[in-house]
């Protein structure tokens, strides 16, 4: 599965829950199973997780610093102004880390919210999980500010599935005669994109030619080859 199929299926998964939990850090375990008063409960970073362990992707349950810390995501170089990333270099399913108000904490961290693309993201902070724009939301949180004085804004964005291996394309096979620096002559077999060596060719033009092991053509001389001369 390709990396933007898996980031879909991410964010397709968080689309079931918009509208539907309610919040609560004590809970936040029934996100996608209901609790015993019927109801579905998350917190921004369970819901996020959850999201993804529901995706087929899960990298664990984790808190906002607990993303901040993992091993299994990584940075993303997305060049954060004013509060706000550079949304060129984000991929859907990436996390956007915000400060909150514990100090404590590393980046002081205290809420997530998921890019959808688009310039969408996706969160639950206090009331249901929601989409919003990215730039609304994010020049509101940088423009709030916590009671230590520091501002709310971004401080990190955070990446699970990274982008597919770009692959080399595939170097054309020869085929047909070559001429090899040495003045000699050698036939490749397009289906291969080898040369025929220590066999004999019919070409084209209804004639025979022997190749030596080296694939060179054997003109105006004998050739021993097992034995035999040719």
């Amino acid at each position: 599965m390709t990396a933007l199929l898996r980031r879909q299926a991410v964010i397709d998964k968080y689309a079931e829950i918009i509208g539907r939990n309610l919040y609560s850090q004590s809970l936040r375990d029934y996100c996608y199973k209901s609790y015993k008063d019927g109801n579905y409960y998350s917190d921004c970073s369970s819901s996020i997780c959850y999201a993804y362990q529901q995706a087929g992707q899960g990298f664990g349950i984790t808190n906002t610093a607990g993303m901040y810390n993992s091993t299994k995501l990584t940075t993303v170089d997305a060049d954060i102004a004013q509060g706000i990333p550079d949304t060129s270099r984000l991929r859907p399913g990436d996390m956007l880390l915000f400060a909150g108000t514990d100090a404590s904490r590393p980046k002081r961290i205290g809420h997530v919210e998921m890019y959808c693309g688009d310039g969408i993201i996706c969160g639950h902070g206090s009331g249901r999980p929601s989409y919003k724009d990215l730039v609304a939301y994010c020049k509101s949180r940088y423009n709030s500010w916590a009671s230590g004085g520091w501002r709310k804004g971004l401080v990190a964005v955070k990446r699970y599935i990274q982008d597919d291996a770009v692959t080399e394309p595939e170097e054309p096979k020869l085929s047909g005669w070559r001429q090899n620096e040495d003045g000699t002559k050698s036939f490749y077999l397009g289906n291969t994109g080898d040369c025929v060596r220590n066999s004999w060719y019919l070409d084209t033009d209804g004639k025979w030619y022997w190749f030596d092991g080296a694939g060179r053509m054997v003109i105006n001389t004998w050739y021993q080859y097992k034995g035999d001369w040719y």
